[in-house]
């Protein structure tokens, strides 16, 4: 048996014996994730990790692994707590390490390892937020009369136009000839996203409805203007409140009408 391969049943027999909260994660996957440092380890002399130079070109590499190494832990939602125990571990199955006396080698592995873990959190709280923001927002039903869709946050024109094609289906499956879109909380407008949010426009004109827009400042009538979306010739009210208000007058204007969505779709799809 090679010193790689002692080293690594010995960080495994330690981990299985410390036994530390992993949330779920597997130990294969924390044994598999410190399998890159501890040949690492191995490499370095027993006097070098008691008193070496830990700033020097020789350590570089050694550490560099170790911050990868706790991006790598984070990435896996392990606690701070645990990473550093992983670490301290994998430190103390080198041939026997003596804590006592490689103190400050271990707290500059530790340190090294720490920094990854904040950068790796970082990333994952960043994803976290990206796969929240890629799923569509749900439109929002008001009473019996109407369908409203609040956009809020940043999002791909892509996520947006989900948002709308959501809008006319939930329109179709109730029934429902009115639309609201409000577009205040919504970030970053530009010629893309003017497109896909005012397609609310079309999607309710061909289900034989109207829709609403709410929150239309001067940034998305620049992004209007710059799509070529003829916001004069649709429905702005000045805010959500009286949106919705309008939406219930028509509502009651149009409360006769006996043809549905399936029927007037059907007929706009004919001619």
């Amino acid at each position: 048996m090679n010193d790689g391969e002692s080293t690594a049943r010995r960080f495994r027999a330690a981990l299985e014996e410390a036994k530390p909260p992993t949330g779920g994660v597997e130990l294969d996957e924390i044994t598999a994730e410190v399998g890159a440092l501890l040949p690492l380890l191995n490499e370095l002399p027993a006097e070098e990790r008691r008193s070496g130079d830990y700033e020097s070109f020789g350590f570089r590499e050694f550490f560099t692994v170790l911050t990868l190494l706790g991006r790598r832990l984070a990435l896996l939602d392990l606690t701070p707590t645990t990473a550093v125990q992983v670490v301290q571990l994998a430190v103390r199955s080198v041939d026997g390490a003596d804590e006592s006396r490689e103190g400050g080698f271990r707290e500059h592995a530790v340190a090294a390892a720490i920094e990854g873990f904040v950068l790796g959190r970082e990333e994952r709280v960043a994803h976290a937020l990206e796969t929240r923001a890629a799923k569509p927002l749900k439109p929002l039903r008001i009473d019996d009369a109407a369908f409203a869709l609040i956009l809020s946050g940043v999002h791909e024109p892509s996520v947006v136009g989900d948002c709308v094609d959501a809008l006319g289906r939930a329109m179709l499956d109730a029934d429902i000839e009115i639309a609201i879109v409000d577009l205040t909380q919504l970030g970053e407008p530009n010629r893309e996203r003017a497109t896909a949010a005012f397609a609310a426009d079309e999607v309710a004109k061909m289900l034989g409805g109207i829709c609403f827009f709410t929150g239309i400042d001067f940034r998305w009538k620049a992004a209007a203007a710059d799509a070529r979306i003829p916001l004069d010739a649709m429905h702005v009210a000045p805010n959500l409140a009286e949106a919705i208000t309008a939406a219930r007058q028509l509502r009651q204007q149009t409360a006769s009408r006996g043809k549905g969505k399936w029927q007037t779709l059907l007929d706009r799809l004919r001619r």
